[in-house]
């Protein structure tokens, strides 16, 4: 009788301490997604210019709350060892597995929206150097004046860009691609006659892609992990909490 109560109360501790570490990642992914949302200077920037980041990091935060609501729940239901309760957590944790699994497949197959030929084609499809009507070029030109670059690969994507040309026959680039002496939106920019001309010096010649690509790619390998991690420790307190309810 001992060696079963030593055995139950340690798997009942175990539990919590998993349960603790789903509530600790959940934290941990919302961190990353309110990054996301809330630094715009940083990684985050691309979200105004890709819908498939931003629906993503929406997810992220909608996954990272419900996280932490089932880590407290299988931290009460193994302390108060509820039978009732470790049901529910085993089935609600069950079923975020499947919600999870699907959101890998959907990102899987719309990898190809965050590859740099998405974001050509994008371009050359929707920016209009209009960004007081469009909202697609002024997510464009918000960016590029943030950080500093140019189109996606450099400041010849816009020869190829047929609402630009058309609607801009003058400009060889935006105002958005023109060096300023400060990189916000209000910031003095240093020769717009020049710049627009196309005379290469008062041009940001760095392509967006080539800038904002590295960060992305980080926050989406930092964000995998963190969501195979997540998954495993959810498998393992399904384990725990259909031991603990057999013996309840």
């Amino acid at each position: 009788m001992t060696v079963k109560m030593g055995s139950f109360e340690r798997m009942r501790n175990v539990m919590i301490a998993f349960s603790v570490l789903i509530s600790l990642s959940g934290t941990g992914l919302l961190a990353i997604a309110c990054l996301l949302l809330l630094y715009p200077t940083g990684p985050g920037g691309a979200l105004s210019i890709s819908n498939a980041l931003f629906i993503g990091t929406i997810y992220a935060v909608a996954l990272s709350v419900v996280l932490l609501v089932l880590g407290i729940l299988g931290s009460i239901a193994a302390f108060r060892e509820s039978r009732c309760l470790l049901m529910v957590c085993f089935l609600l944790i069950l079923l975020m597995c499947m919600v999870e699994l699907a959101a890998g497949i959907v990102a899987f197959l719309f990898r190809d929206h965050l590859t740099k030929l998405y974001f050509e084609e994008e371009m050359r499809g929707y920016y209009t150097g209009a960004n007081t009507t469009d909202a697609y070029t002024k997510g464009c030109d918000s960016v590029m004046i943030r950080f500093e670059c140019c189109g996606v690969n450099g400041p010849r994507d816009f020869l190829y860009v047929i609402h630009f040309v058309v609607f801009n026959p003058h400009s060889n680039v935006p105002e958005a691609c023109c060096k300023r002496h400060e990189a916000t939106k209000n910031g003095i920019i240093l020769d717009v006659k020049k710049c627009i001309s196309g005379e290469a010096e008062f041009i940001n010649s760095q392509g967006c892609f080539d800038v904002l690509g590295p960060k992305v790619e980080m926050i989406l390998y930092l964000t995998g992990g963190l969501s195979i991690w997540i998954l495993i420790i959810q498998i393992c307190v399904m384990i725990f909490a259909i031991w603990l309810f057999q013996r309840v």
